[in-house]
Protein backbone atom coordinates (compact mmCIF):
# COMPACT_ATOMS: atom_id res chain seq x y z
CA UNK A 1 0.00 0.00 0.00
CA UNK A 2 1.16 3.13 -1.24
CA UNK A 3 0.79 6.20 1.74
CA UNK A 4 -1.42 8.00 0.02
CA UNK A 5 -4.20 5.55 -0.25
CA UNK A 6 -5.83 2.54 1.75
CA UNK A 7 -6.53 -0.67 0.55
CA UNK A 8 -10.27 -2.07 0.55
CA UNK A 9 -11.17 -5.49 0.46
CA UNK A 10 -14.88 -7.17 0.06
CA UNK A 11 -15.13 -9.93 1.85
CA UNK A 12 -17.00 -13.14 -0.09
CA UNK A 13 -19.28 -13.55 3.19
CA UNK A 14 -22.67 -13.34 3.28
CA UNK A 15 -24.23 -9.60 2.36
CA UNK A 16 -21.65 -7.25 1.65
CA UNK A 17 -18.64 -6.49 4.62
CA UNK A 18 -15.68 -4.36 3.40
CA UNK A 19 -12.38 -4.33 4.81
CA UNK A 20 -10.80 -1.10 5.04
CA UNK A 21 -6.50 -1.11 5.59
CA UNK A 22 -5.70 1.88 6.79
CA UNK A 23 -2.34 1.32 7.87
CA UNK A 24 0.44 -2.04 6.51
CA UNK A 25 3.03 -3.50 8.65
CA UNK A 26 5.47 -0.87 7.33
CA UNK A 27 4.19 1.69 8.17
CA UNK A 28 3.42 3.71 11.45
CA UNK A 29 5.51 4.33 14.20
CA UNK A 30 7.71 1.03 15.29
CA UNK A 31 4.88 -0.13 18.04
CA UNK A 32 2.50 -0.27 15.73
CA UNK A 33 4.55 -1.74 13.10
CA UNK A 34 4.78 -5.69 11.98
CA UNK A 35 0.22 -6.21 11.07
CA UNK A 36 -1.55 -4.45 8.96
CA UNK A 37 -4.65 -2.30 10.64
CA UNK A 38 -7.73 -2.28 9.50
CA UNK A 39 -11.63 -1.01 10.16
CA UNK A 40 -14.64 -3.16 8.81
CA UNK A 41 -17.48 -1.64 6.95
CA UNK A 42 -20.92 -3.42 6.97
CA UNK A 43 -23.41 -2.85 4.22
CA UNK A 44 -26.00 -5.60 5.54
CA UNK A 45 -29.47 -6.06 3.78
CA UNK A 46 -32.76 -4.85 5.83
CA UNK A 47 -30.01 -2.80 8.27
CA UNK A 48 -27.98 0.68 7.99
CA UNK A 49 -24.35 1.09 6.61
CA UNK A 50 -22.48 0.79 9.31
CA UNK A 51 -18.92 1.21 10.66
CA UNK A 52 -17.11 -0.73 13.39
CA UNK A 53 -14.88 0.60 15.06
CA UNK A 54 -12.17 3.86 13.82
CA UNK A 55 -8.85 3.99 13.68
CA UNK A 56 -5.75 6.08 15.14
CA UNK A 57 -6.87 9.54 14.73
CA UNK A 58 -3.48 10.20 12.31
CA UNK A 59 -4.55 7.54 10.04
CA UNK A 60 -8.62 9.41 9.76
CA UNK A 61 -8.01 10.20 5.79
CA UNK A 62 -7.00 7.29 5.15
CA UNK A 63 -9.91 5.93 6.62
CA UNK A 64 -12.11 7.98 4.93
CA UNK A 65 -10.58 7.76 1.14
CA UNK A 66 -11.87 3.67 1.84
CA UNK A 67 -15.01 4.82 2.46
CA UNK A 68 -15.03 6.86 -0.50
CA UNK A 69 -14.04 3.94 -2.37
CA UNK A 70 -16.81 1.65 -1.43
CA UNK A 71 -19.22 4.86 -2.60
CA UNK A 72 -21.58 4.28 0.33
CA UNK A 73 -21.73 6.52 3.80
CA UNK A 74 -22.07 5.17 7.12
CA UNK A 75 -24.94 6.13 9.22
CA UNK A 76 -24.08 4.05 12.61
CA UNK A 77 -20.60 3.47 13.98
CA UNK A 78 -20.34 0.84 16.75
CA UNK A 79 -17.15 0.29 19.23
CA UNK A 80 -16.34 -3.01 20.37
CA UNK A 81 -13.83 -1.56 22.76
CA UNK A 82 -11.45 1.67 23.93
CA UNK A 83 -8.07 1.08 22.27
CA UNK A 84 -6.26 3.48 20.40
CA UNK A 85 -6.93 1.93 16.87
CA UNK A 86 -10.44 1.42 17.47
CA UNK A 87 -11.50 4.55 18.84
CA UNK A 88 -8.74 6.96 18.27
CA UNK A 89 -11.02 8.80 15.34
CA UNK A 90 -13.93 8.99 17.23
CA UNK A 91 -14.68 12.94 17.18
CA UNK A 92 -13.73 12.67 13.20
CA UNK A 93 -15.96 10.13 12.07
CA UNK A 94 -18.83 11.86 13.84
CA UNK A 95 -17.98 14.84 12.71
CA UNK A 96 -17.89 13.95 8.89
CA UNK A 97 -20.73 11.59 8.72
CA UNK A 98 -22.79 12.86 11.30
CA UNK A 99 -23.84 9.17 11.86
CA UNK A 100 -25.44 7.50 15.42
CA UNK A 101 -22.63 6.09 17.55
CA UNK A 102 -22.90 2.93 19.81
CA UNK A 103 -20.29 2.51 22.53
CA UNK A 104 -19.81 -0.12 25.46
CA UNK A 105 -20.66 1.26 28.75
CA UNK A 106 -17.53 0.23 30.46
CA UNK A 107 -15.11 1.84 27.64
CA UNK A 108 -16.91 5.23 27.01
CA UNK A 109 -14.89 7.01 25.22
CA UNK A 110 -15.74 10.30 26.53
CA UNK A 111 -14.48 9.02 30.21
CA UNK A 112 -11.33 8.13 28.62
CA UNK A 113 -7.91 10.08 29.43
CA UNK A 114 -5.28 7.11 30.49
CA UNK A 115 -4.52 6.68 26.65
CA UNK A 116 -3.93 10.26 25.68
CA UNK A 117 -7.53 10.39 24.21
CA UNK A 118 -9.58 13.50 24.73
CA UNK A 119 -12.43 12.72 23.12
CA UNK A 120 -15.82 15.35 23.25
CA UNK A 121 -18.14 14.11 21.28
CA UNK A 122 -20.98 12.13 23.93
CA UNK A 123 -21.89 8.83 22.41
CA UNK A 124 -25.70 8.80 21.42
CA UNK A 125 -25.71 5.55 23.25
CA UNK A 126 -24.41 3.05 25.85
CA UNK A 127 -24.59 -0.58 25.13
CA UNK A 128 -24.26 -3.57 27.56
CA UNK A 129 -24.53 -7.42 26.83
CA UNK A 130 -27.41 -9.08 24.79
CA UNK A 131 -28.77 -5.48 23.20
CA UNK A 132 -29.05 -5.16 19.77
CA UNK A 133 -27.88 -2.84 17.38
CA UNK A 134 -29.59 -3.51 13.97
CA UNK A 135 -29.02 -6.91 12.52
CA UNK A 136 -26.29 -7.84 16.02
CA UNK A 137 -26.65 -8.40 18.66
CA UNK A 138 -23.73 -7.50 21.55
CA UNK A 139 -22.08 -10.59 23.81
CA UNK A 140 -20.16 -8.33 26.60
CA UNK A 141 -16.64 -10.40 26.59
CA UNK A 142 -14.54 -8.22 29.21
CA UNK A 143 -10.49 -8.56 29.80
CA UNK A 144 -8.89 -7.13 26.94
CA UNK A 145 -10.89 -3.85 28.03
CA UNK A 146 -13.45 -3.50 30.78
CA UNK A 147 -16.29 -2.84 27.95
CA UNK A 148 -14.74 -5.23 25.37
CA UNK A 149 -18.01 -6.62 23.56
CA UNK A 150 -18.28 -8.93 20.28
CA UNK A 151 -20.80 -8.15 17.42
CA UNK A 152 -22.99 -11.04 16.81
CA UNK A 153 -25.39 -11.58 13.57
CA UNK A 154 -26.21 -15.22 13.57
CA UNK A 155 -28.84 -15.03 10.36
CA UNK A 156 -25.58 -13.88 8.42
CA UNK A 157 -23.13 -15.96 10.50
CA UNK A 158 -21.00 -13.34 11.04
CA UNK A 159 -19.20 -12.75 14.82
CA UNK A 160 -17.47 -9.41 14.59
CA UNK A 161 -14.80 -10.63 17.02
CA UNK A 162 -12.66 -7.18 16.57
CA UNK A 163 -9.44 -8.05 18.94
CA UNK A 164 -10.86 -10.81 21.51
CA UNK A 165 -9.53 -13.44 19.32
CA UNK A 166 -6.71 -12.78 17.08
CA UNK A 167 -5.68 -14.79 13.68
CA UNK A 168 -3.94 -17.93 14.26
CA UNK A 169 -1.35 -16.73 11.78
CA UNK A 170 -0.82 -13.38 13.79
CA UNK A 171 1.29 -15.97 15.81
CA UNK A 172 3.34 -17.35 12.95
CA UNK A 173 1.02 -20.31 12.85
CA UNK A 174 -1.44 -21.26 9.46
CA UNK A 175 -4.10 -19.71 8.76
CA UNK A 176 -8.02 -20.23 9.48
CA UNK A 177 -8.17 -20.67 13.51
CA UNK A 178 -8.41 -18.40 16.30
CA UNK A 179 -6.15 -17.92 19.37
CA UNK A 180 -5.96 -15.49 22.39
CA UNK A 181 -4.61 -11.95 21.67
CA UNK A 182 -0.66 -12.21 22.76
CA UNK A 183 -1.27 -8.82 24.50
CA UNK A 184 -4.50 -10.30 26.13
CA UNK A 185 -4.69 -6.79 27.75
CA UNK A 186 -3.51 -3.05 28.06
CA UNK A 187 -0.97 -2.01 30.70
CA UNK A 188 -3.57 -0.71 32.87
CA UNK A 189 -5.44 -3.69 33.31
CA UNK A 190 -5.02 -5.68 36.27
CA UNK A 191 -2.21 -8.85 35.80
CA UNK A 192 -5.79 -11.16 36.29
CA UNK A 193 -7.57 -9.07 33.29
CA UNK A 194 -5.41 -11.79 30.83
CA UNK A 195 -7.13 -14.47 32.34
CA UNK A 196 -10.75 -13.15 32.31
CA UNK A 197 -10.12 -12.19 28.68
CA UNK A 198 -9.69 -15.93 27.83
CA UNK A 199 -12.15 -17.17 30.04
CA UNK A 200 -14.65 -14.94 28.95
CA UNK A 201 -14.55 -16.47 25.48
CA UNK A 202 -16.82 -19.42 26.83
CA UNK A 203 -19.72 -17.21 26.56
CA UNK A 204 -19.27 -17.18 23.17
CA UNK A 205 -19.67 -20.77 22.71
CA UNK A 206 -23.57 -19.88 22.87
CA UNK A 207 -23.66 -18.76 19.25
CA UNK A 208 -23.07 -20.44 16.22
CA UNK A 209 -21.18 -18.55 13.35
CA UNK A 210 -19.49 -19.88 10.06
CA UNK A 211 -17.25 -16.57 10.03
CA UNK A 212 -15.48 -14.74 12.31
CA UNK A 213 -14.06 -11.16 11.61
CA UNK A 214 -10.60 -9.90 13.19
CA UNK A 215 -8.48 -6.78 13.82
CA UNK A 216 -5.74 -8.91 14.13
CA UNK A 217 -4.62 -12.26 11.58
CA UNK A 218 -6.66 -13.45 9.12
CA UNK A 219 -10.14 -14.21 9.99
CA UNK A 220 -11.74 -17.21 9.88
CA UNK A 221 -14.10 -17.83 7.04
CA UNK A 222 -15.39 -21.49 7.78
CA UNK A 223 -16.64 -23.20 10.79
CA UNK A 224 -15.57 -20.07 13.13
CA UNK A 225 -17.90 -20.74 16.16
CA UNK A 226 -16.69 -24.86 15.72
CA UNK A 227 -13.02 -23.92 16.21
CA UNK A 228 -13.85 -21.11 18.64
CA UNK A 229 -15.59 -24.39 20.86
CA UNK A 230 -12.37 -26.55 20.21
CA UNK A 231 -10.06 -23.76 21.44
CA UNK A 232 -11.57 -23.15 24.74
CA UNK A 233 -12.98 -26.55 25.48
CA UNK A 234 -9.36 -28.11 24.51
CA UNK A 235 -9.11 -30.77 27.20
CA UNK A 236 -12.19 -32.37 25.80
CA UNK A 237 -9.64 -32.80 22.21
CA UNK A 238 -7.53 -35.37 24.07
CA UNK A 239 -10.39 -37.06 26.59
CA UNK A 240 -11.54 -40.59 26.14
CA UNK A 241 -15.04 -41.45 27.10
CA UNK A 242 -15.12 -38.15 28.55
CA UNK A 243 -12.52 -37.88 30.24
CA UNK A 244 -9.08 -36.15 30.43
CA UNK A 245 -6.23 -37.50 31.91
CA UNK A 246 -4.33 -33.59 31.78
CA UNK A 247 -7.60 -32.43 34.04
CA UNK A 248 -8.97 -35.27 36.14
CA UNK A 249 -5.97 -37.88 36.95
CA UNK A 250 -3.39 -35.79 37.22
CA UNK A 251 -5.27 -34.17 40.24
CA UNK A 252 -6.66 -37.55 41.70
CA UNK A 253 -3.82 -40.00 40.89
CA UNK A 254 -0.22 -40.28 41.93
CA UNK A 255 2.52 -41.04 38.80
CA UNK A 256 3.31 -44.43 38.91
CA UNK A 257 -0.38 -45.21 38.12
CA UNK A 258 -0.45 -42.42 35.86
CA UNK A 259 2.06 -43.57 33.96
CA UNK A 260 0.75 -47.32 34.14
CA UNK A 261 -2.60 -46.09 32.60
CA UNK A 262 -0.60 -44.32 29.64
CA UNK A 263 1.70 -47.60 29.45
CA UNK A 264 -1.35 -49.51 28.76
CA UNK A 265 -3.00 -46.89 25.87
Amino acid sequence: MADSSPVVRELDIADTVYDITWQTADEGPEITQGERHRTYFYHLDGDIPTLVDTCFQNRVEFLFEGIEEIGVEPERLIITHRHLDHVGAFDEVVERYGLETWVPEEDNVVELDDYGIDIQTEPDHLFGDGEEIGRFETVHVPGHSPGNSVLIDEAAGIAHCADTVSGSDRRGLPPGYLLHPPQATHTNQPPEAAVAAEKNLEKLLEYDFEVAILNHGTPVFENASEKLKRYVNFEANFADEGRSIHANDRKTIDAAELYSRLDEQ
